[in-house]
């Protein structure tokens, strides 16, 4: 029988809210990209279909773009790891989630100076993600695993990091 994919992750130094090891539909899940309701129906054409990944069925439903899985499923727990971090706008791009047009558009209204949003915050009131992904990547990519409020630290710090 084929196992779901599963990312690994150290939730002592990361996010203390999630398990060591979480399967790649919840991390989906939890971005609030795809459905309880999807994943389960994805698990179940996986009985049937047991030569395809989770990952494959969400996208071939179009509940997802097959990069976003790929990103998650090859690319998210070596973030994860990284000390380093790139701004938000790459990420998302990384996770075939903005384009590099929206990017520009983003950072372009930002630059104006009129518009005092945040990077995700623009991303949002223009329809392009949820508030709940934004607030996914701030918390597990941007944010310093020692601050009171993860969101709140990632907050404060993602017009640093983005501009």
């Amino acid at each position: 029988m084929f196992k779901p994919s599963v990312i690994s992750l150290d939730s002592s130094s990361i996010a203390p809210q999630l398990s060591s090891l979480k399967p790649l539909g919840k991390v989906l899940q939890q971005a609030d990209l795809v459905s309880a309701a999807q994943i389960e129906v994805a698990l179940r054409d996986q009985t049937q279909y047991q030569d395809m990944r989770i990952g494959e069925i969400l996208a071939l439903r179009g509940w997802i773009r097959q990069e976003t899985a790929d990103f998650f499923a090859q690319q998210w727990l070596t973030l994860l790891k990284q000390k380093r971090k790139q701004p938000l706008g790459y990420y998302l791009k990384e996770a075939a989630l903005l384009n590099e047009h929206q990017i520009s558009t983003i950072l372009s209204e930002q630059k104006q100076g009129h518009i005092w949003m945040r990077f995700g915050e623009l991303a949002v009131s223009k329809g392009w993600l949820k508030q709940l992904t934004i607030d996914f990547f701030l918390a597990y990519l941007l944010c310093s695993p020692k601050s009171e409020s993860p969101v709140t630290d990632c907050y404060s710090r993602s017009t640093l990091v983005i501009n």
